[in-house]
């Protein structure tokens, strides 16, 4: 019997360990892209960035394949790009829950981006492709 007991509180503080660590593990983001074909062999590549955590103020994106030609930022917020990578920073941070839409004009519909999310003075999770 105390052989089970040991067992059992082992698997409890297992699973508790697990379930108190899956909102650390989670995303601090999640975006959503949608492709346009423009004309001239441009695209129109539309990036809806969901914030999971609150405080995202600013991220990176870097594109190994150097397709990004321009960016665009909502009202509030500012973003550059040298083709490769493409930082932006906001006045104001993304809340939890709340949406912000970016667009990237780039010569390729299937670029693949890299993204590194940032809170106020440091950097949120693992930079991950989205």
């Amino acid at each position: 019997m105390l052989k089970g007991n040991r067992i059992g509180c082992l698997l409890l503080a297992s699973a508790l360990v697990f379930i108190l660590s899956v909102p650390t593990l989670a995303a601090p983001a999640t975006v959503k892209k949608s492709v346009e074909a423009l004309s001239g062999g441009n695209y129109l590549i539309k990036l809806v960035v969901t914030a999971s955590k609150a405080g995202i103020y600013g991220f990176e994106i870097k594109d190994p394949k150097g397709t990004i030609v321009d960016v665009f930022a909502p009202k509030g917020w500012c973003i550059l790009s040298d083709g490769e990578i493409g930082i932006a920073r906001g006045g104001a941070p993304i809340a939890a829950g709340k949406s912000l839409e970016f667009a990237i004009y780039a010569t390729s519909g299937d670029a693949q981006f890299v993204w590194t999310f940032f809170g106020a003075m440091e950097q949120i999770g693992k930079p991950e492709v989205l």
